[in-house]
């Protein structure tokens, strides 16, 4: 009995060696059993993601399991590179929703020159800004733009009108209005102030300082551009700027302008803010459930030049 025990166990042995042999030769180290242990759970995540199951680690941890199955499954062909594809733009879509809520809050608490300044030198903040706002427009029942377009060319479409866009993004009111012709000429010409030049059709600067000359401008536009610590000199920049019978547009979030306090109307704390900048709220639109629109004109007064407002924040919750 103990010699077929000895017998089995030289057997044992014998299978053993030429294995143990054979990594020698090739010259690689011998895998520890934490190693083994290690590859076993990475093999075992990578037959989870061919099957299409999500990977558990972060973000960055599943785009290195997509490079990884790629690297290591060529044969898998255009159905690895399909998911490594949506798999990274999934990640990107969330970096780029993070840079802009990131950047969203920072220009709403600074001041317009501290944020032209900071956007003039790095001009790419700007465009990443923009990618994450394109992405909260497509995910809205209505674009303000759209609906302040609308109105301008029913009022002006018929005669000229100068239209000055405060916090224009990619100009896209400008772009629209071009659109318009009447007796073969577009009757409108518009103005598009941002922190960056993104095209031919905007001009980069601080929006309390607009290169336009005195009672030049028909209709000035604020669309969800009211951001910023000192919303007052915005206001006055448009007074100064609009003709005696010039009207003011607004479209801002509800939320800005709403509170809790029922007996509290935030609103109807800014309408009294913008008397005393020199304009008269005649039409108050609360129809959309997301954002208000006020049509304001020059009521006679001079602007307050000591007042200063700062509306709530719009801050995206971070994820």
């Amino acid at each position: 009995m103990a010699k077929r025990k000895q017998a089995d166990g030289a057997k044992k042995g014998d299978s053993a060696a030429p294995k143990k042999q054979k990594r020698a030769d090739s010259g690689e180290p011998a895998w520890s059993k934490s190693k083994k242990k290690r590859m076993r759970r990475h093999k075992a995540k990578q037959k989870k993601f061919e099957l299409g199951e999500k990977p558990m680690k972060t973000d960055v941890g599943a785009v290195e399991t997509v490079q990884t199955v790629e690297q290591s499954s060529p044969s898998k062909g255009g159905a690895v590179v399909k998911k490594s594809s949506a798999l990274q733009q999934s990640f990107m879509a969330r970096l780029t929703g993070s840079r802009f809520r990131e950047l969203n809050e920072e220009l709403y608490t600074t001041t317009s020159d501290a944020a032209f300044e900071r956007f003039s030198k790095n001009p790419q903040l700007y465009e990443q800004y923009h990618d994450g706002f394109r992405h909260q427009v497509e995910q809205w029942p209505i674009n303000p733009v759209n609906v302040i377009a609308k109105w301008l060319v029913t009022n002006f479409r018929k005669q000229s009108c100068v239209v000055a866009d405060f916090g224009c993004g990619d100009a896209a009111l400008a772009q629209k209005l071009l659109e318009t012709k009447h007796k073969g000429a577009c009757p409108f010409e518009t103005h598009s102030f941002d922190l960056v030049a993104s095209s031919d059709l905007v001009t980069a600067c601080d929006m309390a300082h607009v290169p336009l000359e005195n009672k030049l401008v028909n209709v000035a536009v604020f669309c969800l551009s009211l951001m910023g610590t000192n919303l007052a000199d915005f206001l006055r920049e448009a007074h100064r700027v609009l003709k005696d019978n010039g009207v003011l547009k607004i479209a801002e979030v509800r939320s800005r302008f709403e509170s809790s306090d029922k007996k509290k109307d935030e609103l109807q704390e800014f309408v009294q803010v913008l008397d005393k900048l020199g304009f008269k709220c005649e039409k108050t639109d609360r129809s959309n459930k997301m954002f208000v629109l006020l049509e304001c004109k020059k009521n006679g007064k001079i602007p307050q030049s000591d007042l200063s407002f700062t509306a709530k924040p719009c801050i995206y919750k971070r994820r």
